[in-house]
């Protein structure tokens, strides 16, 4: 058995040859390499599986299906089974024609079938083909993938948008019910004064640069959101109210020793008033905790701004009603 990682490529894609027949991975591999690609080979199923399980993984598998012991088709769904190696296009190269075995290729999750002896024209076009095909579906996952990022992104702040705070903490919730969680409320001070005074272009390059110091101060498994405008929320997984508090407020000073706008010739200070609130020790479910964070927020707004609330010193029913006005 051959590997050759990735890393040490220096053509476009490395195949995989899995047959129990030296004559017939001799002539494969003849095939290949002269088309330039890089071959790795495995005489058995159970080799080919050995291999797929390190750190080395083909562009594309040419598989056999009659091996002793881990028989082509076993291979095959154990590929299409691992997550890891489920997208390796798969092509069966094998001397049976019969369409039972056919079928039962394609259904164990194989891209292709050739029947030996095949030209080697016939082999490349094949293999080229399924290598495209690959590449074309990685590509339009990936970009999937970006744009669901995107759906859940802030343009202004990078941050995560209200859309991604309400799904992922209710699957938080669903997941663990038995987890701390703790929410921040953030509300930049009299942000309107700052508006006023330089300009709303400015205005959202202090938000921007604000959000900055919040996602440098994030903890693993948190994640900051920008709420509309000048508010935040914060949420803590795994943290309970004790452990909330120090991080908001080491968010608050943070903020309170920055000066903003430099990069415009300007010295602007900022404050930020935060309410939070934690789950189980404030809150019963998702409603009640951004309920009594944004009535913490209320109160840190009430006794002077700067400051953090926590729900737990209140000592009072929230109000009626949601983010208070600046």
């Amino acid at each position: 058995m051959e590997c050759m990682k990735k890393k040490e490529k220096t053509t476009d894609a490395s195949i995989l040859i899995v047959d129990d027949n030296p004559v017939v991975i001799k002539l494969l591999h003849a095939m290949l390499a002269r088309a330039g690609y890089q071959v790795v080979q495995a005489a058995s199923g159970q080799q080919a599986l050995a291999l797929l399980a390190s750190d080395c993984l083909p562009d594309l598998i040419l598989l056999d299906i009659d091996m002793p012991g881990v028989s082509g088709l076993e291979a095959c769904r154990l590929i299409k089974e691992n997550p890891r190696t489920a997208d390796i296009p798969v092509i069966f190269v094998t001397a049976s024609n019969d369409k039972e075995h056919i079928v039962n290729g394609f259904a164990a999750g194989a891209q292709d079938y050739i029947i030996k002896p095949s030209t080697q024209e016939e082999l490349l076009a094949r293999v080229r083909t399924h290598l495209a095909l690959c590449r074309t579906q990685q590509a339009l996952k990936a970009s999937r993938a970006r744009y669901r990022e995107l759906s859940f992104l802030d343009d202004l702040t990078g941050l995560f948008n209200t859309r991604y705070l309400y799904r992922n903490m209710q699957a938080h919730f669903n997941r663990d019910p038995e987890q701390s969680l703790t929410v921040i409320f953030m509300d930049i001070d009299r942000f309107k004064q700052v508006v006023d005074s330089h300009g709303h272009l400015n205005g959202s390059r202090a938000i921007a640069e604000l959000a900055g110091i919040i996602k440098s101060l994030l903890p693993q498994g948190g994640y900051g959101v920008s709420y509309g405008g000048d508010e935040f929320v914060v949420v803590l997984a795994n943290l309970d109210g004790e452990a909330g508090r120090r991080l908001a407020e080491q968010m608050r000073a943070a903020i309170a020793g920055r000066r903003f706008l430099r990069g415009q010739g300007l010295s602007v200070h900022l404050t930020v008033s935060c309410g939070m609130a934690s789950y189980p020790e404030d809150a019963h479910d998702l409603v009640d905790l951004l309920g009594k964070a944004d009535h913490a927020l209320f109160a840190s707004k009430s006794r002077g701004r700067n400051t953090v609330i926590s729900f737990a010193d209140m000592g009072a029913k929230p109000r009626d009603g949601l983010l208070p006005v600046d």
